[in-house]
């Protein structure tokens, strides 16, 4: 499909994300069937999209069906009927449902069984950031079923990526820069803790913001080079160095009585590598003891 083409596309599943995209899909011209278990929400959605109370109508002709369900078992139980299962044939799945590569790979495995191109997807964005340029979408399956849809798809991301033909890979890289994200506001919010168990106003931390996510860029991009060539010497910072600092945090936490559990998970993990004869090493070396649990 280009993007000066309309299509027939069916959104399934109407929370906040299904009716974000159904509205962004509709607002470029697509002709955009809309269902919901709840009939009343998939009729809420408006945006010029048309509401079906049967889920066997409202894929039935469609270039695409995108699933935005609450998880992959209720995608398995939506789409379990003979009827429905009937009517997606001559359509292509695209997969929005937030899950595992696990799970990615299973729901490929149904799509083949039943004859429905597939790709799986990973959305990274808040629904009201939908149709911005601060939605991206990660894709994996068929690179050419991808490139057919690629127009019709940028309605809800401009920034619709590519990743693999491995059918994992979407979630894969997602849950991954997810677990970036958890992960380091989790730190954030505990270095606030911090300050202000310490009687140091937060915001003199936050007016540092620059300070530590630079640190970060760069230890990502040594770690970039360093994890290709499986290489982690260096002569900036060993890692002995970045355990005993982590030593002093996990000590002000105790003396200022708030949560140890996060510097202390922090510190369990450095250590481990240092176990494993790696202190002398940069920080990144720990990517070599992360590899089982």
């Amino acid at each position: 499909m280009t993007s000066g083409r309309s299509s027939k596309i069916a959104v399934i599943g109407s929370g906040l994300m299904g009716s974000a995209l159904a509205r962004a899909f509709a607002a470029v011209g697509h002709e955009v069937a809309v269902w919901n278990r709840t009939p009343s929400k998939a009729q809420a959605v408006g945006g010029g999209t048309l509401a079906f109370e049967e889920l066997r109508e409202a894929i039935t002709g469609r270039d695409l069906v995108v699933v935005s369900l609450s998880n992959y078992a209720a995608f398995s139980e939506v789409f379990s009927s003979k009827d429905v299962v009937a009517a997606l044939a001559g359509t292509t799945l695209v997969q929005l449902t937030s899950g595992s590569p696990a799970d990615a790979r299973n729901a490929l495995e149904w799509a083949t069984a039943h004859g429905v191109d597939y790709l799986d997807a990973a959305i990274l964005a808040y629904p009201a950031f939908v149709a911005t340029d601060y939605a991206t979408v990660f894709y994996a399956g068929s690179r050419a079923v991808f490139d057919r849809h690629l127009g019709t798809l940028q309605a809800v991301a401009k920034n619709s990526v590519y990743v693999d033909e491995k059918i994992g890979s979407a979630a894969t890289l997602d849950c991954a820069i997810l677990e970036a994200y958890y992960g380091g506001s989790l730190a954030v919010l505990h270095a606030a803790a911090m300050c202000k168990a310490e009687g140091l106003d937060p915001k003199a931390f936050f007016a540092q913001k620059n300070s530590f996510l630079g640190l970060i860029s760069v230890t990502a991009d040594a770690a970039q080079d360093m994890v290709a060539r499986d290489d982690f010497t260096g002569e900036q910072c060993s890692l002995n160095t970045h355990v005993a600092a982590i030593e002093h945090i996990v000590r002000l936490s105790q003396d200022a009585r708030i949560s140890t559990r996060f510097p202390r998970e922090l510190l369990e993990n450095y250590r481990r590598a240092v176990d494993a004869g790696l202190g002398a090493q940069e920080l990144p070396a720990v990517f070599r003891t992360l590899g089982k649990d």
